[in-house]
């Protein structure tokens, strides 16, 4: 079993959390706070004009109207001169625009967080939840467990073997794979999954991460996927040939798999939403690196339940800061 533990999403969220309770547990006077409210408020708006996903639109709106209602219920609570009540008021306004002060924090403050213990704890803890699920379920515990943190250095070497193939480029201290020359390769074929989604912008941004922004330029073609991720302030870093950085989300699948499995595999297991990229780009640089026209004899693939089209975990996270 794979445990991804170094990934854009989980950078991003466990800097939002440290800042957010260093933020909760400053006293704030109620005026501070509305002040800071404000500015969140603009950024929360800018984010709901950029969504273009209705359903996800739609969930950014209600936690638009809960927002004013639970700042309404503090408004009135101020007006009561109750303490008692103003202080319910503003725990339950807190929890309500958790998210958004969260996200507000990070592009104020994100550059700053550099511990990696940060990082880690946030991992950690859900790999245990995970597990105690598992045994819950009366699911066995895999014979053996990797994670991304504890394997960096076998990724390097798996990164330099696909450049060395000449299936991958360096370019600003980051590294891509090269699917187009990968593509042309009479024995390889990208996309085995899915085909029909091969140039799938929308598909592609989503697998390269939350944090890729401001890499445009560095491709050669908008295709490419990142290997290695230069890493940028406020992320984890580890020492490569190519400078600081850290793995790219698919890489690692394909460098730790390998190296307890070897060359190639006989079942592949995952969610139905990994298929395209995540899953293909794994095929294709197996692959590369392997120079072999197989990496996985069989595909299992598992759907989710999904509530107003998120998967329940996101739903989860939801009721929980509700």
């Amino acid at each position: 079993m794979n445990i991804t533990d170094i990934d854009d999403k989980i950078i991003k969220r466990a800097r939002q959390n440290h800042l957010l309770d260093e933020y909760l547990a400053c006293e704030r006077s109620l005026e501070d706070l509305l002040q800071d409210y404000e500015k969140v408020l603009v950024a929360f708006k800018g984010t709901l004009e950029k969504t273009v996903d209705e359903e996800k639109k739609t969930m950014l709106q209600n936690l638009r109207q809960r927002m004013t209602d639970s700042l309404d219920a503090l408004t009135e609570a101020i007006k009561s001169a109750d303490a008692g009540k103003v202080n319910e008021a503003k725990e339950k306004f807190l929890t309500t625009i958790r998210d958004p002060l969260a996200e507000w924090l990070d592009t104020q403050k994100g550059d700053k967080v550099t511990e990696k213990s940060i990082f880690g704890r946030l991992s950690r803890k859900w790999e245990e939840a995970f597990h105690k699920d598992m045994e819950a379920l009366n699911v066995r515990p895999p014979d053996v467990l990797t994670r991304v943190s504890e394997y960096v250095p076998q990724i390097v070497a798996y990164i330099e073997g696909i450049i060395a193939r000449g299936f991958a480029y360096e370019s600003n201290g980051s590294v891509y794979f090269d699917v187009g020359r990968f593509d042309a390769t009479p024995e390889h074929f990208y996309a085995k999954l899915v085909p029909e989604a091969f140039g799938d912008a929308k598909s592609l941004a989503e697998g390269e991460g939350d944090l890729t922004e401001d890499r445009v330029g560095e491709k050669r073609s908008p295709n490419d996927f990142a290997l290695w991720k230069c890493s940028k302030s406020g992320e984890p870093w580890w020492d490569s040939p190519w400078g600081q950085g850290r793995p790219g989300w698919h890489i690692e699948c394909s460098a730790m798999a390998s190296d307890v499995c070897g060359q190639m595999l006989d079942i592949h297991t995952g969610g139905a939403d990994l298929k395209f990229p995540h899953h293909d780009n794994e095929l294709a640089q197996s692959e590369a690196y392997t120079g072999l026209p197989e990496w996985v004899k069989y595909f299992l693939h598992t759907g989710h339940l999904t509530i107003a089209g998120c998967k329940n975990v996101q739903i989860l996270e939801e009721l929980c800061h509700n």
